[in-house]
């Protein structure tokens, strides 16, 4: 998502989060009921292994929404603003932020081997990685050129 204001313009990628934490709660809820009913079901009817093997599954749903809860709030973005460039990229262990001047700032689009491209902006031999986790080549390779002409305009 890129938000252009009299102030500068603000790149900002992130995973698709396309369910709010209420309602993963509510989703882990429903399968938690529903699965929790059909084992005692059908333990009842003498097939009491099934309960051992609904309590893994519980416990394996609420490890996958347990990942998913941590890296909710993941991003990364790009600010120009000012003389500035800023990069930030928050996940659920760290937060980093890297400032270049935006004079010197370059942003390079280079290729890897698995045929992706990789955007690279930086400047006096420091470079930061920018949207390899959140962003598709096509989004990165429209990005990379709308952060090119942006850092031209000065």
């Amino acid at each position: 998502m890129t938000i252009v204001s009299s102030d500068g313009t603000v790149i900002v990628a992130k995973p698709n989060n396309s369910l709010s934490q209420q309602g993963f709660l509510w989703l882990f809820a429903s399968i938690l009921l529903i699965t929790t009913t059909v084992a005692i079901g059908v333990s009842l009817a003498g097939a009491w292994l099934v309960l051992p093997f609904a309590g893994i599954e519980v416990m394996a749903f609420a490890y996958a929404f347990h990942h998913v809860f941590l890296h909710y709030g993941d991003f990364e973005r790009v600010s120009l603003v000012g003389n500035e460039v800023v990069i930030e990229k928050c996940n659920d262990k760290n937060s980093e932020k890297f400032t270049f001047e935006r004079y010197w700032a370059k942003v390079t689009l280079r290729n890897n081997e698995d045929g992706d491209c990789s955007i690279f902006i930086g400047s006096h031999g420091k470079e930061v990685e920018f949207g390899s986790r959140y962003m598709d080549q096509d989004q990165r390779i429209t990005v990379a050129k709308q952060l090119k002409q942006q850092l031209k305009t000065i």
